[in-house]
């Protein structure tokens, strides 16, 4: 027998009506597990920015390496070449260092504007002395770090 008119747009009808709630099924699932993958990301920031901040201050641990930097505060003149060298260093590690937290700044508990400020005080924190400032000097134009953070470090060592 021959099916009915209204019996077969009722089928088409059925069947776009179960393609729409796949397609929003499809699409929730998309959502939500994008939405992981974002707190992952941040968690990640997160427990990479703590683990490098570690790290970082535990090498002043080493009496030999604080003298570098306590020397290294007061100027450049006051280390050998391959104490400037670790003096210049440990000051590029820590605007890299900074520069996770801002990353992280998407965060629930940090906002990017807390993230940021926490971040420029690290920078500031290690490079506002004088061998830091004639390091910048040297550097300035064409500092060996990504974009984010040489924007990070002219805005510390300009105030």
């Amino acid at each position: 027998s021959t099916p009915k008119p209204s019996s077969a747009a009722s089928d088409v009808y059925k069947r776009q009506g179960l393609t729409a709630i796949g397609l929003f099924i499809s699409v929730a699932l998309v959502f939500t597990e994008l939405r992981r993958n974002g707190k992952a990301t941040r968690l990640n920031n997160s427990m990479l920015f703590t683990e490098r901040h570690f790290n970082l201050r535990n090498l002043t641990l080493s009496q030999d390496l604080a003298d570098v930097i306590v020397r290294g505060r007061q100027g450049l003149e006051h280390l050998s070449k391959t104490e400037q060298l670790i003096f210049t260093n440990y000051l590029l590690n820590t605007a890299q260092t900074a520069s996770i937290l801002i990353l992280n700044g998407e965060g629930k508990r940090v906002t990017p504007e807390i993230a940021e400020k926490q971040a420029m005080r690290i920078v500031r924190d290690e490079w506002d002395n004088k061998g830091g400032r004639e390091y910048w000097n040297l550097i300035k134009n064409d500092p060996p770090v990504v974009p984010h953070v040489k924007v990070q470090l002219a805005q510390a060592m300009a105030s």
